[in-house]
Parts: structure tokens; sequence; C-alpha cells
């Protein structure tokens, strides 16, 4: 089978599986993308991905663009039609080619004001697209606010609609056991009003685990008023702050603390919880975050109700006071279930599932 994936750049929380479905014997993977990584990810400190067999086209011509989006029988990828110039031009370009076409993108039901204008505008994308897809794979699928019931909102219909998940490779950390008498929870990512951290700010300071500590690992417009937040709450001296470091530092931080939290109040997916979950560490993370797909209340982490302090504050405390678990069996099952050869198998059998759906069937019906 023939795959072409079309990104803005080199995923790194894609190529895990877009490389392990190069390894599949019978398989030729074809990976497009305007560039191969932003500087902005640069400069965090995460490397270029390795892509293994795929071959890899940087900034393909309009010639290139144009045979690969019509190679007879493939199974094409288009990651999001909105505010992309590669994969809209790609798709374009595959109208009229006897190709199976598919969209991924994270879910964009984003609660407030932004969630009207969007829904307007991903219901017309679906009107002018549909017909042209054979299924739609949804990064953070499930729940509530899952992509699910949006992009069934706007017109695609719910069978074709199938979860996936974003993947990483596994960072090799040289784990050995931290000796403290205290519980470090952990928060790494943005310092943005979406994240939350202040929301973790105000559960932490009434949870009753005096010796607990809280490490905040990021940047960002609203660490001034974080530090004063914490300040007012009478638990600065219990919470430390690192700007920034390259990923496998902050991996190696994942796997040294307790349990990571990741309280935004949306994220498409969030891969910290993916990072956190292969290295062994469990994850509490809010109800609308796209990676709580993969949580297990009470196995590897627990989800809370978004906005909520009172259900943050009782998912720290059940992990404090409830929660056991064996970090080397954790970090070996996740890391299993979460990477990339399990992610290429299950991306395989759905793609061929949904391509044999016959064209009375196709999501325009």
């Amino acid at each position: 089978m023939q795959y072409v994936f079309w990104h803005p750049y080199l995923m790194f929380h894609q190529a895990a599986y877009i490389r392990e479905l190069a390894n599949i014997p019978g398989n030729t993977v074809h990976w497009c993308v305007e560039e191969e990584l932003p500087s902005n990810y640069r400069v965090l400190g995460y490397p270029v991905p390795d892509t293994g067999k795929v071959k890899l086209y940087v900034a393909p011509t309009a010639t290139e663009i144009t045979e690969l989006a019509g190679l007879p029988g493939s199974v094409q990828v288009f990651f999001g039609l909105r505010g992309f110039a590669l994969p809209q031009t790609a798709f374009n370009a595959s109208f009229g080619a006897p190709v199976k076409r598919f969209l991924m993108t994270e879910n964009r039901y984003e609660p407030g004001l932004r969630l009207f204008p969007r829904w307007l505008a991903y219901t017309w994308d679906a009107l002018r697209y549909r017909r042209h897809l054979k299924g739609v794979f949804c990064i953070g699928h499930s729940g509530r606010y899952g992509g699910a019931r949006f992009f069934t909102a706007c017109g695609y219909p719910r069978e074709r609609i199938v979860p996936f998940v974003h993947v990483v490779d596994s960072t090799p950390v040289q784990h050995s056991p931290v000796k403290r008498d205290h519980k470090e929870i952990l928060y790494v990512g943005q310092l943005i009003v979406r994240k939350r951290v202040d929301l973790l700010l105000t559960a932490f300071s009434q949870l009753d685990v005096p010796s607990a500590r809280l490490r905040i690992i990021g940047k960002g417009e609203e660490e001034q008023r974080l530090k004063a937040l914490a300040t007012q709450l009478g638990i600065s001296e219990r919470v430390s702050y690192s700007q920034g470091m390259p990923n496998a530092e902050i991996v190696a931080a994942m796997a040294a603390a307790d349990v990571l939290v990741l309280p935004s109040k949306f994220d498409g997916w969030g891969a910290v919880v993916n990072e956190a979950l292969m290295v062994g560490t469990p994850v509490i993370c809010s109800d609308r975050c796209g990676a709580s797909d993969v949580i297990e209340n009470g196995r590897n982490g627990y989800v809370f109700e978004a906005g909520n302090a009172k259900a943050l504050l009782q998912r720290l405390r059940s992990f404090c006071f409830e929660f056991h678990w064996d970090r080397a069996a954790l970090r070996a099952q996740e890391s299993v279930r979460l990477g990339g050869s399990a992610a290429a198998a299950r991306f395989a059998v759905e793609a061929q599932r949904l391509s044999s759906v016959s064209a009375q069937s196709a999501l325009d019906n």
C-alpha cells in the first residue's frame, strides 16, 4: 500500500507511527511537508524527528505535489484543511485521481466565544469537502467536549469519524528511585491563560499534604501573575519554576516526578501526557484535553472536570492517598500501548476499513 501524508512540518508527535507504517512489508510511505521544523520548536529544543524509511519531501515542487497527490490507489492523509497551505493545495490537486482521501485533525471543540464561529467555518468545510473524503481521523475524539461531537455537529457522519492519537517517540531516561520525603507534582507547558495553571495553584494550595511540592516547567505571559498568585495563596516556598530546557531534560524531569498535571481549559491533545505515561509517571488532566482519551481513572491517572478547582483538588488527594502503581510496569505498558507500532497498526486497519465502504456510503450521504 502507498500512503502519502501532507503536513505543515515534520510533526514530532506524528513521526513515530508514520515511520513504523513504512516498516510494514509492502508499504511505501511518502511524507510531504512545508518545512522540517519551525524555529519556535527548535528554540524549545525539539529535534528533527527520525523518519526512517519514509520518503521525505520538504517544500515539494508543484510537479511533485501533482504526482504524489494522484498516486493511483494510494491513501492520502491531509493534516488539517484550514490554515495549512500544503495540505489544502495537495487536497485540491488530488481531485479526480483514483485515491482514498482522509482528513486528520485535532479536536476543535473549544467552548467559549470562539466555538460558534469555529463551528460555522468547519461546517462550511464539511459541506465542501466531505464528499471527497473516506473518513476523518480525530485526535481527541471522545467525551462531552470531544471531536466526535464537534465534527458530527459540523456535518460529518459519526460512523466515519474514528479516534486517533498523537504519538511521541520514547525518550531513553535512566530512572533511579528518587529519595525524598514529599510528593512532587509537575506541570509542563506554556504559561498562558488557556493552560489554567492558576487552577492548579489554587487546588495545590488546598491540598492537605504540606510536604507536597509543585514544579512548573515552562514560560509565557502569565509567569509573573502566576508567581504573584502563589505568593497570595501562601505556597510560594513550595512552588519552583524552570523556564525551559531541552526536551530530553524535560522528559527526565517527568520521570523523576510523582505525577504530571495538565489542567487546560482546552487542548486539542497534549503530547506531554504521552511523554509522562511512557516514562511511567501517572497523569491528571482535564476532560477538555484530547489526551484524556488515554487516561483510565485509577490505573494510569485521573481525569477531572475542566475549570473545577474542587474536582482537581479531589483528584490530587486521590493520587496522594489512594493511588498505587509500579513505575516500571506502567512505563512498559504505556510505551507499547501509545507507541508508534501500535498506532501504525490501528491506522492501517481503520484506513482499510473506511476505504472498503462503497461510494454510496461516502461522507456526504
